[in-house]
């Protein structure tokens, strides 16, 4: 997962044949501020989410997919500038 600031954009790759995903942003653990995308399958693996909507600060990303019966997660902390 990589965030890009000059494009307000986090980009990652997903296996070609995940079942379903979604990134969710958060803003902190005591914050109920979250914002979740459901992302689809294309016939790419590079997918890229728009960071335009969150509020300048730190955020963590949540990257959750599934791929037949297993689940996998990748997080990252993000500073929104």
């Amino acid at each position: 997962m990589t965030y890009q600031p000059n494009s307000q954009q986090v980009t990652f790759v997903l296996p070609m044949y995940f079942t379903k995903a979604e990134i969710v942003f958060s803003k902190s653990s005591k914050s109920l501020e979250n914002f979740s995308f459901k992302i689809v399958p294309t016939s790419k693996p590079v997918h890229a989410i728009s960071t335009e909507i969150l509020e300048k600060g730190q955020w963590l990303a949540q990257l959750i997919w599934s791929q037949g019966k297993s689940q996998f997660c990748s997080e990252q902390v993000i500073d929104i500038n």
